[in-house]
């Protein structure tokens, strides 16, 4: 049977993106592509299981510093990457675009996941992510990504993989807050593993709220369509990828 949390001994937020529907029918491959919160409390059990489970690239979205003093323990057949979505490079990445949103009390967050896509330095980050989700041609063999908390880096990470993927929105929104209702069972759990750093204001900023919007999946898809259009034409237009390219993570991805 499929899980969608990964029953891991020090897992945080560790789940499945496989079985997800898709607009044109399909649905997400299972054993593929996953998410995660920090891995530095994985146990030698975890990384057996990790290993059958065909782990074979990691990709790390935290500082520099909170990689440094709460490493990932992984099997040792996984490629590890480190790149960091903050800090953010260009204070004028939003600029000029038309994106119309419902007024929210959690504006500032919200203008920090649009930021999240549209900032050069970030989309470093989702460039890797997809980069390796190319690489990984193997049946059950999969790509994880993932922070401190699997929220919301990781979160705005997931809205694009699923987006690209032709995830249904409904579902998108779903995988989303679904990390709400595993927050909410280990709240106090997840609040002393998330990295505390006088430095890093907005990791420290995001996390001090453990619960995530759904307004924040509208901010990013429509940060999106004002930058590309789509979320294949972002692909191409800001990660630099080819239309073979997207069409090669649909096959490798995706359900026939």
């Amino acid at each position: 049977m499929k899980q969608r949390v990964l029953q891991l001994e020090g897992g945080v937020n560790f789940r499945e993106l496989g079985g997800y529907a898709t607009t044109t029918g399909q649905q997400v491959k299972w054993q593929k592509i996953l998410r995660a919160g920090s891995l530095d409390q994985l146990t030698p059990t975890d990384l057996v299981t990790l290993k059958h489970y065909g782990l074979r690239y990691d990709v790390d979205l935290r500082s520099e510093h909170e990689a440094r003093v709460y490493p990932d323990r992984l099997p040792a057949v996984t490629q590890y990457t480190n790149t960091p979505v903050y800090p953010f490079t260009d204070d004028h990445a939003l600029r000029g675009l038309q994106i119309n949103l419902p007024a929210s009390p959690f504006a500032m967050f919200t203008q920090t996941y649009q930021q999240m896509v549209a900032d050069s330095h970030p989309q470093q980050a989702w460039r890797q992510i997809f980069s390796d989700m190319l690489a990984n041609t193997g049946d059950n063999e999969s790509v994880v990504f993932h922070c401190a908390a699997g929220k919301d880096r990781t979160g705005v990470g997931a809205i694009l993989v699923l987006a690209v993927l032709d995830v249904l929105p409904a579902v998108i929104q779903q995988d989303y807050l679904l990390t709400n209702q595993i927050f909410g069972a280990r709240q106090h759990e997840i609040a002393q593993i998330v990295a505390e750093n006088e430095s890093e204001a907005m990791t420290n900023q995001m996390n001090q709220h453990l619960s995530v919007e759904a307004t924040n999946v509208a901010a990013v898809l429509a940060t999106i369509k004002a930058l590309s259009g789509s979320p294949e034409r972002y692909l191409q237009t800001e990660l630099g990828f080819s239309k073979q390219d997207v069409a090669d993570l649909k096959r490798l991805y995706l359900t026939k």
